[in-house]
């Protein structure tokens, strides 16, 4: 797929496809045939479907860039991992040593900057002594974003972030999860050594907010905006995923065009058949 289609998929998956989107159209109208108001109800159904969507809009992209990593012909996607949603075991003392882990960041920048690699390479030491012992295991259910086969052998879980703008309490849920689907991904692969299995948090967006990461580390756990691509010298790059993006009014003009004619048709037929109950009702008709 082009990077056209790959963003009209990655659309279509965000809005669920058409019966995602006929869900949402009835849902709205449900919502908006319940109020008196002078906007014309196929206007506020129009209206909301979009604002909803602009909502999602980091979450299209990171939709979008897992689609496109997961297609890029230069790595060697698994592709029953990628995307899916797994049930994953981790051992008891393996999820209390990342929760500590996350819940007492160190502080101090310069001592984030001195002591992070010492800590986090005692994390990774837990994380596969324990993932691969015969401890008691607790399952979790994790969603996996792309998990790839580099070149050189090593595989590779990332997860895809469109912007480090988090507030505190969201941010330590991210890395969070990170870590502890990666601790997961350990045993479910049986992985025995990190130089096997590298994890990498990457942000579309190449601005930093968390400046240093109190939990992973810049350029090697952390890559952002084109690194990853040059990393892996990926077919598709970064600036024509960028240029893309800031055409997407363009490209999208007339699959929207589609969105608005089946909202308007779906709100007509759903409100005639109904008796007109509220002022709006009446206007509308």
């Amino acid at each position: 797929m082009n990077i056209e289609e790959l963003i009209e998929y990655s659309i279509t998956k965000i809005i669920g496809g058409e019966d995602g989107l006929t869900k949402k159209i009835d849902m709205l109208i449900e919502k908006h045939t319940k109020k008196v108001h002078f906007i014309p109800i196929k206007y506020r159904v129009l209206g909301g479907f979009l604002q909803s969507l602009n909502i999602k809009f980091g979450e299209f992209i990171e939709t979008l860039l897992d689609t496109i990593i997961s297609n890029d012909p230069s790595l060697q996607v698994i592709s029953d991992v990628s995307g899916a949603t797994l049930t994953l075991e981790i051992e008891e003392n393996c999820e209390r040593f990342i929760d500590e882990y996350i819940d007492n960041p160190i502080k101090n920048r310069d001592e984030i900057l001195k002591k992070l690699p010492l800590r986090l390479n005692d994390l990774y030491h837990k994380i596969f002594l324990l993932q691969n012992s015969s401890g008691r295991f607790n399952k979790r259910i994790f969603d996996v974003n792309v998990l790839f086969k580099a070149n050189d052998g090593t595989y590779y879980y990332v997860e895809t972030k469109y912007n480090d703008d988090h507030d505190t309490g969201k941010f330590q849920d991210i890395n969070r999860k990170f870590l502890k689907t990666y601790a997961g991904l350990v045993r479910y692969f049986k992985f025995r050594r990190l130089e096997e299995f590298k994890p990498i948090l990457y942000y579309f967006n190449p601005s930093i907010r968390y400046n240093p990461n109190p939990y992973l580390r810049e350029n090697i756990e952390i890559l952002r905006g084109k690194k990853l691509f040059e990393k892996f010298n990926m077919t598709t790059s970064y600036d024509q995923i960028e240029a893309k993006i800031l055409q997407l009014g363009e490209i999208l003009n007339k699959r929207f065009d589609d969105i608005m004619k089946m909202i308007f048709h779906r709100v007509e037929k759903k409100i005639n058949r109904r008796t007109p109950k509220t002022l709006n009702d009446i206007i509308y008709k």
